[in-house]
């Protein structure tokens, strides 16, 4: 299943007050909208290109898979409520990270129950 149009800015537009909530991704930010996007293909880009060198180096480039799951794992309630709102109970998300030459695909589920 691919999301349509509506559903991509919904999503998206949860993601964007997600990182506006985060203290440290927020200060971090470059281009909060392109942070995490849902894209046509329905794939979940996770783009940490938009953070700054410093939080890239502090946070993210001494363990890249962990900091994608953790983030993956704060972000999971947003998820959980898009979902809901869009009468869905589960969605397997293919979930990119990318940083510089990094990068991770993974295959996310996200249910309800």
């Amino acid at each position: 299943m691919n999301f349509n149009e509506e559903q991509i800015k919904s999503f998206n537009r949860l993601s964007g007050s997600f990182v506006s909530s985060n203290k440290y991704l927020s200060e971090a930010a470059i281009d909060h909208e392109r942070l995490i996007t849902l894209n046509h293909a329905s794939q979940l880009i996770f783009n940490f290109d938009c953070l700054t060198e410093r939080y890239q180096r502090k946070f993210i480039l001494n363990n890249f898979e962990l900091y994608c799951t953790s983030l993956f794992i704060a972000l999971k309630p947003r998820i959980l409520t898009f979902l809901k709102n869009e009468g869905l109970t589960g969605y397997t998300f293919n979930s990119i990270y990318i940083l510089g030459q990094l990068r991770v695909e993974r295959f996310e589920k996200v249910s309800i129950r």
